[in-house]
């Protein structure tokens, strides 16, 4: 009989077979065996499991960017789909749909630029981004060296994330070309700092044409 090494596929969340697979608060990984609900066809309950399908099928394609967001924070992932849950779904069942705009792939105390802007221009198919150089606060943390990423999702039937790094702060702006088969309107931008050596990140931005 061969052996699987579950260690090398990290943390692991959702039910495999008889399996539900779940992680505590404490980034403890645990296993307990599926039961069927009692009375698993109820309005209420059929309407919540349809909220936590959308949820999870909308931010697991995240599921890398936020846990490199939220540096040290093993339970990051797990609290932003219990805050989804609350904030981001929108509508009456069974009509729900999933705001990204409520969601932060980032999370920290270094300063965001101000006046961030984009704008997709649909004869290049480019995203183009500014920002403000000059920091808006000497009292927070940055510097015109902290390095500038902006992450995108296209949240088509199989959606893809790609991380553009976007150089530094005192750059001002970014361009980023959408993708073949991307279409803009299914496409989400989050713009988030770091600092040179990676030790300290910004809160991320939501940012929409």
């Amino acid at each position: 009989m061969g052996t699987i090494e579950l260690s090398a596929l990290g943390k692991l969340s959702g039910r495999i077979g008889p399996v539900v697979a779940y992680v505590t608060k404490d980034g403890r990984q645990h296993f307990r065996t599926y039961t069927k609900p009692a009375d698993p066809c109820t309005p209420r309950q059929m309407a919540c499991r349809k909220k936590l399908g959308l949820v999870n099928k909308s931010l697991s394609p995240l599921n890398k960017v936020i846990r490199r967001g939220y540096p040290g924070d093993a339970a990051a992932y797990r609290a932003l789909v219990g805050r989804a849950l609350r904030e981001a779904v929108e509508g009456a069942y069974p009509h729900f749909r999933f705001n990204y705009s409520k969601i932060a792939v980032a999370r920290g105390l270094l300063q965001l630029p101000a006046n961030v802007r984009m704008a997709c221009d649909p004869a290049t198919r480019e995203a183009r981004f500014s920002w403000d150089v000059p920091l808006a606060s000497a009292t927070e943390p940055g510097s015109c060296a902290d390095k500038v990423a902006i992450v995108t999702l296209h949240a088509s039937r199989y959606p893809e994330v790609i991380t553009h790094h976007a150089g530094r702060r005192d750059a001002g702006e970014a361009v980023f070309p959408l993708p073949g088969g991307w279409e803009a309107a299914q496409t989400h931008y989050w713009l988030y700092l770091t600092s040179p050596d990676l030790q300290q990140y910004s809160n991320s931005l939501y940012l929409c044409d």
